[in-house]
């Protein structure tokens, strides 16, 4: 199964949304309550947008969730920083609780866009770390593409994980050439067949069940997960509008990127991409890596795609070390007789 299969075949899941304490059984009781902010974009659409704060730091990690998905993704990762950051979670135009616009502006370059306003609303000073998951790490490039003067300036670092800078048409998953390239021409149409019935669409997908996840969790996993983690995959990616997967998809199979990478030289970069992912597989990963100066490969053996549900400590691990890396020790005071000397 291509990514174009895929997608159609998500277009069929349904259910209804999980509550975040379903993701990996994680505890939820400490988590400092999150701040609930509505952020206008630049044409107008509204995006859904949450702030974790952490007082004392002045490091905020802007997480930028994944197609078919929304900020409910990033769940472990947010409670892994309470306190170590400030944390600012948004859902993508037409994902979760962020409206989508009429027409739609279904692009990467809009996506961008919508990243830098929330920035702009959400974490106006100090430094930044953002983390973008599959589409979320394209969000990233297309900031970097409009806005190269943040990076090395505010934004002081990044996580790119299951990302591509382009060149997904030409994923094959395993089919032959002939048959991924017969896959990529079909389902374009038929995504925007089924977008112009959404509500018939919409209606059958709420009330089909998950079973689908039956057939596509070898394309989104690497291994088997939790029985929490495989509904909430099912439950997130089925509260997509038709419309939206149709729009964004023919978005995700022409956009390229590429020519933005040295931007991101300017930072530190963790690339992170697990060795079995179908989706944006290891050698988009690869050539991320080859492409921003001094970025760091970081392989995870056994995942697939949806890394940051499947592997979701590892993920925040790494953003975790990414974070130290970018904050100085603190000095020591100088002492006398043991104890503190203030001059």
């Amino acid at each position: 199964m291509s990514f174009s299969s895929l997608a159609s075949t998500l277009a069929h899941q349904s259910g209804r949304l999980l509550p975040l304490s379903g993701v990996a059984h994680e505890a939820h009781e400490d988590l400092p309550a999150s701040r609930p902010m509505t952020v206008t974009a630049d044409d107008g659409v509204e995006l859904h947008v949450e702030v974790q704060d952490a007082p004392g730091t002045s490091l905020t990690v802007v997480f930028c969730h994944g197609y078919l998905l929304n900020s409910a993704s990033w769940d472990v990762q947010r409670t892994m920083l309470a306190g170590r950051a400030r944390v600012v979670l948004w859902d993508h135009r037409g994902h979760g609780r962020s409206g989508w616009g009429t027409p739609p502006n279904a692009t990467i370059d809009q996506v961008g866009r919508d990243l830098f306003a929330v920035i702009r609303a959400a974490a106006p000073r100090g430094r930044i770390v953002l983390v973008g998951h599959s589409m979320g790490g394209m969000a990233v490039l297309a900031l970097a593409q409009s806005h190269p003067e943040m990076f090395g300036g505010r934004i002081a670092g990044a996580v790119l994980c299951s990302t591509s800078a382009g060149g997904l048409s030409s994923i094959t998953a395993g089919l032959p050439a002939i048959t991924a390239r017969f896959v990529h021409r079909l389902v374009p149409a038929t995504l925007t067949r089924l977008g112009r019935h959404a509500r018939i669409v919409d209606g059958a997908r709420r009330s089909a069940g998950g079973a689908t996840y039956l057939i596509t969790w070898p394309y989104l996993y690497g291994s088997r997960v939790s029985r929490p983690v495989a509904r909430l995959t099912t439950q997130l990616m089925a509260s997509v509008p038709i419309q939206v997967i149709a729009e964004f998809y023919a978005e995700l199979v022409r956009y390229d990127l590429h020519a933005v990478l040295p931007a991101l030289g300017r930072i530190p970069v963790l690339v992170m991409v697990g060795d079995r992912d179908l989706i944006t597989p290891i050698a988009h990963a690869e050539a991320l890596v080859v492409a921003i100066p001094c970025a760091e490969l970081v392989r995870v053996p056994g995942a697939g795609h949806l890394l940051v549900l499947e592997r979701p400590r590892e993920v925040g691990e790494q953003v975790l070390k990414l974070l130290t890396r970018l904050t100085p020790p603190k000095l020591a005071e100088p002492s006398v007789n043991g104890k503190p000397h203030r001059p």
